[in-house]
């Protein structure tokens, strides 16, 4: 089930589920890249930086490195593509008419603290930001399989969980 981050009063459902301080999320991009520079974006991933001292005026210079990590409490599992119509094979496992895939990048979340508690400038957490970004601010996913709905921002699809009638793969309890 979608997940509020509003009030009763007030509701601001986001396409996530969050339960017993895990936060799931489901996403599909055009391509892996794609599915990178959002994870950036949300800062799911960081940047590496290094600092060095100028040694005549020692003044601090901090630099990326262009080494990207995945920040803590974060869990990216990368599915790639997923079947969509399953294969059908004879008794001896001979294919008989070949799976259909979607072949775009998809990608399974999942969020516990720090990432969980982690605030921006505003004090304002910062998961909330970009799932209220994407389920509110994206457009429509008009490319869905099956009942799936979802909404699309910088090419990446959050999908409402609750759509997916048949999950590629599950975490683990």
């Amino acid at each position: 089930m979608s997940h509020n981050i509003g009030t009763d009063a007030d509701p601001l459902f986001v396409l996530v589920t969050f339960a017993e301080g895990v936060l799931d999320a489901v996403v599909r991009a055009t391509d892996a890249a794609t599915f990178e520079a959002a994870a950036r974006w949300a800062e799911l991933k960081y940047e590496v930086t290094e600092t060095t001292v100028d040694p005549e005026t020692g003044e601090a210079t901090t630099t990326g490195t262009g080494e990207w990590l995945t920040a803590a409490g974060v869990n990216i599992d990368h599915l790639g593509r997923v079947v969509v119509v399953a294969g059908t094979y004879d008794a001896d496992g001979v294919e008989l008419t070949a799976p259909t895939y979607d072949t775009r990048h998809h990608v399974n979340i999942r969020l516990i603290d720090p990432a969980l508690s982690q605030r921006d400038a505003f004090g304002e957490l910062k998961w909330e930001k970009w799932a209220a970004a994407w389920s509110m601010g994206g457009a429509p996913d008009t490319q869905i399989n099956a009942a799936e709905s979802g909404r699309v921002l910088q090419g990446v699809c959050l999908i409402d969980p609750t759509s997916i009638s048949s999950p590629s793969r599950l975490w683990a309890s």
